[in-house]
């Protein structure tokens, strides 16, 4: 009894904290991102040149035109300030109609210029719009951000 109130009052707490656990979907349903799980910590190392650089893997399907998915991180500097981490597409296996699957590795990288990279950051995956350009069937994945050796 005592367990399954823990277990209940862990899974609550991470709905509350807009995490929840297996794949996140956009609204739409067109986009599922499998990896990275919610919160997942990306570890940036400081490279000779003095920016920052670290990876985070991405998995999951999404039904896209042309097979083309989005994506950008962001890292947030303060309650209203984000910085960008990097931004980019890629292919799935396969185009609309059609779901295709995807397994990519992102490079995120921070200038020097910027302040060490630790704290709070979010990977968006979406489809960009043919139409107009707009982001379409968004999933924002919170991430954890924290300096490495």
């Amino acid at each position: 009894m005592r367990r399954s109130i823990v277990l209940l009052l862990f899974v609550l707490l991470l709905s509350i904290a807009g995490c929840r656990s297996g794949p996140m979907e956009s609204r739409e349903g067109n986009v599922k991102v499998t990896l990275p799980a919610c919160q997942e910590t990306v570890t940036f190392v400081k490279q000779a040149d003095g920016s920052w650089k670290g990876s985070v893997r991405t998995t999951g399907s999404a039904r896209a035109f042309e097979a083309t998915v989005s994506w950008e991180a962001t890292r947030q500097l303060s309650p209203d300030l984000l910085t960008s981490l990097g931004q980019g597409s890629f292919m799935t296996s396969a185009g609309a109609p059609e779901f295709g699957a995807f397994d990519q590795t992102l490079m995120l990288v921070s200038a020097a210029s910027e302040p060490v990279p630790e704290g709070k950051g979010t990977l968006r995956i979406f489809i960009t719009s043919m139409k107009d350009g707009s982001q379409q069937d968004i999933v924002d994945i919170p991430l954890t951000l924290r300096v490495g050796q």
